[in-house]
């Protein structure tokens, strides 16, 4: 028998004995590598190459990714039966976690992503939830029959849940609707402003601010009543709200439209005031509509530099398109500058994202997303504006063709801006689920990251279920390099709010 036959049965009698031969001892918890007149420069034998498992019985079992070329660990005098992490290493994951560009857990496959299910919901909803970050975790508000918040860790699981009922759920005014609300930083805490208006659309219109505990949970008052701040009371039409904190967290910015065909003008509004609802700027007229124009607010953004920065989509009658127009306020809410305008397709979308100091002055870190439709061969695209006071145009990111429609979300990230969005589709001449028209929609979910091409993030082949008004995808950072997206998906069997964590360049 050969003399390589002879080594290997005494290695092998080794590890079932654990011998203390003096060329293999290792300190207990180091990976001994095995070397021997037959030696190759890698340590491992001429006749079995590093990490085979097969012919070295000192390799582990995994042997991909941070594994490569792992071999047992002596421990306590013998080598480990089946290797653990003392085997693999500092950056072995027995589940990995990390973003770190290296695939922790062995399994072939670098920083993958995780899809969840986060929790049931009453949904639909047709207004956008949103979605804000602390130290104690994730927030979500889903605004319905009140305004349920979830609170979630950094893995999307589900931790608790708060609510803040209506007003005339708790006082003697009339029922109303209510409609929007988000999640606001304040130099208080966590914060929710809310807004109502009457049934069907009707006066009066009222915006609400309910300080937060840490687990996102109403505070009360001394008699344990909830503890709410009267912020606007406009006696008037009311719609499409848009709330915005100072940088400070001190002021709250709330921009609004009002005007009907039976009431004109159309006219979009804006106040401002305190934590507490003292008002420090009355409501002011900041965009009129031209005749049969009608105008939404899309985006409200305070700037480091005080000033307010409001996106509103002026539409036209019979869908023939939309036209952006971009204006900044000084912090009495009186125009500065020239306004911008951009035209584009019908529903454009318009949002707003700070990126930050990292991208340059309060008037160049700004950003303007707005959708668009372009053809032929007619595809729906997310642009992006940058320079928006110095005659930035448009640049094109997600693109999807027709009959497609984009619903997207953004995300600054330390000045990179990272998007997600739902490629939505519906098939009319297919039944609708269960017989109800508002279910059948279908869509991929997509991200991408500035200066990098998109990713389909959807979780498996199917395409994802969605409801007629699943018209949203919220983004937040979870970790150094690591994003959630959520999105609500729809059967005949209820809705869910589901989620996909991934890992960023």
């Amino acid at each position: 028998m050969t003399a390589s036959y002879w080594r290997a049965v005494l290695v092998l009698l080794l590890v079932v004995t654990g011998c203390d031969s003096s060329e293999e001892k290792g300190d207990a918890g180091t990976v001994v590598e095995d070397g021997g007149p037959d030696a190759g420069p890698d340590g491992g034998t001429e006749d079995a190459g590093p990490g085979d498992a097969g012919t070295d019985p000192l390799a582990c079992e995994k042997q991909h990714g941070v594994c490569a070329g792992a071999k047992r660990a002596l421990v306590d005098g013998a080598y480990e039966p089946e290797c653990t992490a003392l085997s693999y290493g500092a950056d072995y994951e027995s589940s990995e976690t990390r973003c770190d560009g290296l695939d922790n857990d062995c399994d072939g496959v670098t920083d993958p992503s995780f899809a969840s299910r986060v929790t049931s919901v009453d949904g639909p909803y047709a207004s956008t939830p949103s979605i804000l970050k602390t130290d104690q975790g994730v927030f979500v508000s889903m605004s319905g029959n009140g305004v349920r918040i979830l609170w979630l860790n950094t893995d999307l699981v589900l931790q608790g849940t708060g609510t803040v009922s209506m007003p005339w759920t708790r006082k003697d005014v009339p029922v109303g609707v209510s409609s929007a609300a988000k999640l606001l930083r304040t130099q208080d805490g966590l914060a929710l402003v809310y807004a109502t208006h009457g049934p069907s659309l009707r006066p009066p219109f009222r915006a609400y601010l309910v300080p937060l505990d840490a687990q996102g949970s109403p505070k009360t008052g001394p008699e344990g009543d909830l503890l709410e701040f009267p912020l606007v009371d406009w006696q008037a039409d009311g719609r499409a709200p848009r709330m915005a904190t100072s940088p400070q967290g001190d002021r709250v910015v709330v921009v609004w439209r009002t005007g009907t065909e039976q009431t004109p003008p159309f006219q979009v509004m804006g106040t401002v005031t305190d934590l507490r609802g003292q008002v420090l700027v009355a409501p002011k007229v900041l965009f009129t509509s031209p005749e049969r124009r009608q105008p939404w607010p899309g985006d409200v953004l305070v700037l480091r530099n005080e000033e307010v920065l409001v996106a509103v989509n002026d539409e036209s009658p019979a869908l023939g398109g939309d036209t952006v127009r971009l204006r900044r306020f000084d912090t009495h809410l009186d125009p500065v500058g020239d306004e911008r305008s951009f035209e584009l397709a019908p529903g454009a979308e318009p949002r707003l994202v700070e990126l930050g100091a990292t991208r340059g002055g309060p008037l160049e870190s700004p950003l303007l997303l707005m959708r668009s439709r372009v053809g032929p061969p007619w595809v729906t695209q997310v642009q992006v504006v940058q320079n928006l006071f110095s005659g930035g145009m448009g640049e094109t990111w997600s693109e999807v063709p027709t009959p497609q429609v984009v619903w997207y979300g953004a995300l600054a990230d330390e000045g990179v801006l990272r998007l997600a969005w739902l490629s939505e589709y519906k098939d009319y001449e297919a039944p609708s689920p269960g017989g109800d028209p508002m279910l059948g929609w279908t869509a991929r979910l997509w991200t991408q990251d500035e200066g990098h091409s998109p990713v389909d993030r959807t979780p498996g082949p199917e395409d994802l279920p969605l409801h007629r008004y699943a018209q949203w995808v919220l983004m937040e950072k979870l970790a150094p390099r690591q994003v959630g997206a959520l999105y609500m998906t729809s059967t005949v069997e209820g809705s869910s709010l589901d989620a996909v964590r991934y890992c960023t360049p």
